[in-house]
């Protein structure tokens, strides 16, 4: 029989604590070995305990989650739940800098005033535990420097490599970002660093756990360095601006350009970036371009091969840089990426190919 998974759960209320240990161990393959009230705690109970997954709540005294991340990532590599109390605003904000810092997925704490919905919470809990419990993590030695931000990380070679665009007249290319699991912090780091002067309409697709997307599109907005909104029904695209799909939806074009939400019931991980990548080929042809970043299972290789069918330019992350390879790899192997890139080289390759002189208009 397999051992039990084992968990530190962090949080600084002692009645969450409670909760979270009640709904974690009805699971019998599931031990909790620790809490933690605050960082500091954590971190010691992180190198004491060697937990298999941590559950960290990002709102904490002494030390919040973002720097707890950073310190747990640098010192003592370990699978990293967020657990967030509000979607949007402050809390959720700083959540996705947790993600930024190392952490691997987010989602909304159970709350003690809504009992309905504890069971759904505690079999998401579990399952959110169970997946990231098998991601591989390594250890981020920018905890160790304390970086001023993530911003730091574009290169800045690659804002200087600027060629005008190849497109066709009368039409603007569209670039099309597919990312899960890591996804967040490379999704940000490649919006930072495309110029103001980017010719092309920019489409993120993230898988986030459900409410989180108006939390993340405030989150990008406040690095991208073009305009970044939560896409809505009817918005068209516009060349050097970026739209976020929304969770729950998947994201389609009209005929005009502008933007169909698909919210019919569907068995598939919703947003799904392939339903996103074929609208787009299908609309766009040789001006289409897929960017697929780390992330589990094979979402986003079907999407990209009919990018790359459509004459369009396809890129997917290389191994080394990736949190999961499972997306890229599944696109690689079939035979969907003309090239696999790391994300500075990516953002090098899109700033050559689709920014504009800064005279032009």
């Amino acid at each position: 029989m397999n051992d039990p998974l084992r968990v530190l759960i962090v949080d600084d209320s002692a009645l969450v604590r409670r909760l979270l240990r009640q709904m974690l161990e009805s699971d019998p393959s599931i031990r909790v070995v620790g809490e933690a009230a605050d960082g500091k705690t954590a971190i010691a109970l992180t190198a004491e305990l060697r937990p298999d997954v941590i559950t960290l709540d990002v709102r904490m005294p002494v030390l919040d989650g973002v720097e707890t991340t950073r310190q747990i990532m640098a010192y003592h590599p370990t699978p990293i739940l967020v657990l967030s109390a509000a979607v949007s605003g402050h809390d959720a904000t700083t959540s996705f800098e947790a993600l930024a810092a190392g952490a691997l997925e987010v989602m909304e704490k159970p709350s003690l005033t809504n009992p309905d919905e504890l069971d759904h919470l505690r079999r998401m809990l579990i399952k959110r535990v169970k997946l990231i419990a098998r991601i591989k993590v390594v250890t981020h030695l920018r905890g160790r420097r304390h970086p001023p931000s993530v911003l730091n990380d574009v290169s800045g070679e690659a804002l200087h490599q600027v060629h005008t665009a190849r497109v066709a007249p009368g039409q603007f290319p569209v670039v099309v970002i597919g990312a899960s699991t890591g996804g967040p912090k490379v999704v940000r780091q490649l919006l930072a660093g495309l110029p103001p002067t980017f010719a092309a309409a920019v489409i993120v697709v993230q898988h986030i756990a459900h409410g989180f997307s108006i939390g993340m599109a405030e989150w990008l907005a406040g690095a991208s360095a073009i305009p970044l909104a939560l896409a809505t029904e009817g918005m068209p695209l516009r060349p050097g601006h970026a739209v976020l799909a929304p969770d729950q939806s998947d994201l389609l074009i009209n005929p005009d350009g502008t933007i169909h939400l698909n919210t019919s019931p569907l068995l598939l991980q919703r947003p799904s970036i392939d339903i996103a990548m074929m609208a787009v080929a299908e609309l766009y042809g040789a001006s289409a371009v897929g960017v697929l970043l780390t992330g589990m299972g094979r979402d986003g290789a079907v999407g990209m091969r009919a990018i790359r069918r459509a004459g369009g330019l396809t890129i997917a992350q290389d191994e080394a840089s990736c949190t999961i390879f499972g997306m890229p790899r599944a696109a690689i192997e079939l035979g969907a990426a003309e090239m696999v890139l790391p994300p500075e080289e990516i953002l090098v390759v899109l700033c050559e190919r689709f920014a504009r002189p800064a005279s032009m208009p």
